[in-house]
């Protein structure tokens, strides 16, 4: 096998940049679609409204709308679960929650909305007065990675006193229409925060191949991503890369040409042999671009590969030939 320096190398990624882009067309400037989002609520604390609760179902129903009204893709836990785990079950913890979120495949979920309900009422010490109290905290997780994306709280808010003779369902109807004006204040500011962290990161590419400038390798024959050009937007998303079967020298030209991909964040290498490699690998870009990167990846190192992805991990296996 011949040597490739980082001078030709730096050059190659150039062309195939330039040979995509001719093949491609330019980029759109269209804004990547939103995360996949599933609400759910943890119940396991005895203190908390349990699921199937009629405040608990006004709570989750309020959630959804109004993240779903402010453009995200929001699916009903029990729709894609059913076929994977038995519906309605009570009292989960958030690792049943994540377990199950992480194990819906169609569709692909890439963030979990997890909230708690604490409803109460107390008597005043002074009269005959009762109010109730809801509490209810709620977070954001990123699916594959199980990052804390944001989290937020409403509590301490003075509400109205319930009427005199206010029997269960009296009681349920009051609770419930508060806890669906908490909920909504919840939400919006979840949505906030999540809007910010899959805001355009300024400065990145956000075309749908690789990106690389004649002039400008770095240190190691690596080619850094082009200035300026449009924005990437999109939930940043950590997949697992791994190499099977290729040389040292084919190894660390495909870790320069995923380096050189657009949206790429960072990587870092997990684990590295005579054969074989493994990266933990970030970018804003979805798994269908990232896939189809790593095809033609191969494609032009002309190393007869195969591509397997699953989960949140890509394989790429060298096929040898005589």
């Amino acid at each position: 096998m011949s040597f490739v320096t980082p001078t030709l190398r730096a050059a190659a990624l150039a062309a195939f940049s330039l040979g995509v882009a001719v093949l491609m067309g330019p980029a759109p400037a269209l804004a990547q679609a939103k995360p996949n989002i599933v609400v759910m609520g943890e119940d396991a604390d005895e203190d908390t409204v349990p699921r199937g609760n009629r405040i608990f179902q006004r709570v989750i129903t309020e959630l959804t709308e109004t993240m779903n009204l402010r453009g995200y893709n929001v699916y009903d836990e029990t729709a894609v679960a059913m076929g994977i785990t038995q519906p309605n079950r009570v009292r989960r913890r958030d690792a049943e929650l994540i377990d199950v979120a992480r194990s819906v495949q169609n569709p692909p979920l890439d963030v979990v909305v997890i909230f708690q309900i604490y409803a109460s009422a107390s008597k005043s010490a002074y009269s005959d007065i009762v109010r109730p109290e809801v509490r209810i905290p709620g977070r954001l997780l990123n699916v594959r990675t199980g990052q804390s994306i944001g989290s937020f709280e409403v509590a301490g808010v003075q509400l109205p006193p319930l009427p005199q003779g206010c029997d269960r369902e009296c009681l349920l109807e009051k609770v419930g229409a508060e806890s669906k004006t908490i909920a909504a204040d919840v939400a919006s500011a979840l949505t906030a925060k999540l809007d910010g962290f899959v805001a355009p990161r300024k400065g990145a590419d956000a075309g749908s191949a690789l990106t690389a400038t004649p002039d400008a390798p770095v240190a190691g024959g690596a080619v850094a991503a082009a200035p300026g050009g449009e924005s990437c937007a999109g939930l940043p998303t950590a997949y697992v890369v791994k190499l099977n079967g290729f040389s040292a020298q084919e190894v660390q030209a495909a870790e320069e040409y995923m380096a050189a991909f657009r949206c790429y964040e960072h990587h870092r290498p997990v684990r590295s042999g005579g054969a074989s490699a493994e990266y933990w690998y970030e970018t804003r870009s979805d798994s269908a671009r990232l896939g189809r990167n790593l095809r033609l990846m191969l494609e032009h190192m002309s190393a007869p590969g195969q591509v397997q992805f699953s989960g949140n991990t890509f394989v790429l296996s060298r096929v040898a030939t005589r």
